[in-house]
C-alpha cells in the first residue's frame, strides 16, 4: 500500500497555518504530516520565522486525532539520545501511538555555529548517530539501560511511560551517504532519499539497489525497511496552470532540468503517472512538500485526485 504525507508550514510566523494544514490533511485522509529539525529557514532568508519541531509537535498532537505525526528529520547532534528516548516516548503517549520517528546525522555547519553546537566531522556525525539510534530503540523496549559507547553513554537509565507503539515507533533514518544508508538498513523501519540531487527516478533506482544490497549483506529481507520519496509537488488542474505555477516558483537561473530534480510537476494525471514510476522503483510512501500549500487549494486537488485512486 503506498502511503501519503505532507510537509508542514514551519517558515511562518502563524501557528495557526501550520494547525489549518495539519488539520486539512487529516480531513483529506493523508497518511501523515512531518516537519523538519531546523531552527531557522536554511535557503536564502535565514532571518524569517520557523517554528521549532517538538513543541509544534506536542501542540499538534492535542489538535488532531489520527494523522500521524513525523520527525524529517531530528537532527542527532542537536539532543542527546536519552532525552530524544524521553521526548519521543511522551510524544507517542500525547499522541496515542501517531508517532514516526525519523532521524539523521545533520548537515548545516552555519546553523550548529549560530547556536554554539558543535560541528564535527562527517565520520564523526554519523558514527554518533548511530550510536544514538541504539541508546533510543533501547530506552523505548528496555527497563533499565546502561551503555557506553565513542559519542554517547548512559549509566541505569530509566524511561517510562514506555512508547505506546510496540515494540517502538517506526524509525527512518533520512540520507544518501553510504554509511547513513548502512545505518538504516541495520536500524530503520524505513529511509528517506530526502531533497538530494539523486532524487530523481534515475538516481532514486539507484539508491534503493545500494540500500538492498546493504540489507542483503546484513542478512536482512530488503523488503523489510520502507523506502520513501520525499520532494516538492507542484499540482494544478490544467498545463496552463502547472505552467504559471512552475514560472512563478522556479528561480530564474535555474534549467527545468535542475528544478525538476526532488519534484514532481504537472496535471493531476501526469503526477499519478510519476507517482507510479517511484513506486515500481520501491517507494512505498511519499513525503510531499506541496507547491503554495498555504492556499489548501492543492491539498484538496491532489485528495481527489490522488488519494481517492487504489494504492
Amino acid at each position: 500500500m503506498i502511503r501519503f504525507g505532507c510537509s508542514l508550514p514551519q517558515n511562518t510566523a502563524d501557528y495557526n497555518l501550520v494547525k489549518q494544514v495539519a488539520l486539512e490533511c487529516e480531513k483529506l485522509g493523508f497518511d501523515s504530516v512531518w516537519m523538519y529539525d531546523h531552527f531557522y529557514p536554511y535557503g536564502e532568508h535565514p532571518h524569517r520565522p520557523c517554528y521549532e519541531i517538538w513543541t509544534t509537535l506536542s501542540a499538534l498532537a492535542g489538535v488532531t486525532s489520527k494523522i500521524r505525526l513525523g520527525t524529517l528529520v531530528l537532527c542527532n547532534s542537536f539532543r542527546y539520545p536519552s532525552i530524544v528516548a524521553k521526548m519521543t516516548s511522551i510524544l507517542d503517549n500525547i499522541s496515542k501511538g501517531r508517532l514516526e520517528f525519523g532521524i539523521g546525522a545533520g548537515w548545516f555547519k552555519p546553523e550548529f555555529e549560530s547556536y554554539g553546537i558543535s560541528f564535527s566531522n562527517s565520520t564523526s556525525r554519523i558514527e554518533s548517530l548511530r550510536e544514538g539510534i541504539q541508546i533510543i530503540k533501547k530506552m523505548w523496549t528496555e527497563e533499565e539501560v546502561t551503555y557506553r559507547g565513542k559519542y554517547h553513554s548512559v549509566q541505569s537509565a530509566y524511561n517510562n511511560p514506555k512508547p505506546i507503539q510496540k515494540p517502538h515507533p517506526p524509525v527512518w533514518v533520512g540520507g544518501t551517504d553510504p554509511a547513513v544508508m548502512r545505518i538504516a538498513a541495520e536500524f530503520a523501519n524505513g529511509w528517506n532519499i530526502g531533497f538530494y540531487p539523486s532524487n530523481t527516478p534515475e538516481g532514486f533506482s539507484r539508491k534503493v539497489r545500494t540500500l538492498e544490497r546493504y540489507c542483503r549483506e546484513l542478512g536482512r529481507d530488503p523488503n523489510q525497511l520502507l523506502k520513501s520519496w520525499h520532494g516538492q509537488v507542484i499540482i494544478a488542474e490544467t498545463q496552463s496552470d502547472v505552467e504559471k505555477t512552475v514560472a512563478k516558483l522556479k528561480p530564474s537561473n535555474m534549467s527545468m532540468d535542475e528544478y525538476n530534480v526532488a519534484r514532481i510537476i504537472g496535471t493531476p494525471d501526469e503526477c499519478y503517472e510519476q507517482i507510479k514510476r517511484y513506486a515500481e522503483l520501491g517507494a512505498s510512501y511519499f513525503m510531499i512538500n506541496f507547491a503554495e500549500v498555504e492556499e489548501l487549494q492543492p491539498l484538496g486537488l491532489f485528495a481527489r485526485t490522488i488519494l481517492s485512486r487504489p494504492r
